[in-house]
């Protein structure tokens, strides 16, 4: 039985094994004239800030932001009700990602309050 698509998948990996090694060869080139690196190839330094680190309190203040309860604050966050209530409790500390998610809450809890859709039946 044949494959659909398989030698166009092929193609694709055998094209990018080819950039890859020459790039590598390029590095190599350019080590081999002596020159600096810095002289051959474009090399920018990126600093990004780390995410805050949240405590108990300091989840417990954020969901407050928003006024919701924990479980409208763990789908906020995008994580499970029991993770949500572990990090009020101080049991357990969320995770970079979340903590990005967390620091852009506080940026802005307006923009994540209106993320909040009530039912029919008046609950949220």
């Amino acid at each position: 039985m044949k494959k659909i698509g398989s030698r166009g998948a092929a193609r694709r990996h055998a094209s990018a094994g080819r950039r890859i090694i020459a790039g590598l060869q390029e590095i190599l080139d350019a080590r081999a004239s002596g020159r600096p690196l810095r002289e051959t190839f474009t090399v920018h330094t990126v600093e990004v800030q780390e995410p805050g680190h949240y405590d108990a309190a300091a989840i417990r203040q954020t969901r407050a932001k928003l006024n919701v309860s924990q479980a409208v604050f763990a789908k906020i966050v995008g994580v499970s009700n029991i993770l949500a209530q572990s990090w009020e409790q101080g049991k357990r500390f969320p995770d970079g990602p979340s903590r990005r998610v967390l620091d852009e809450i506080n940026r802005d809890p307006k923009h994540w309050g209106g993320m909040i859709r009530t039912s029919s039946t008046g609950r949220v």
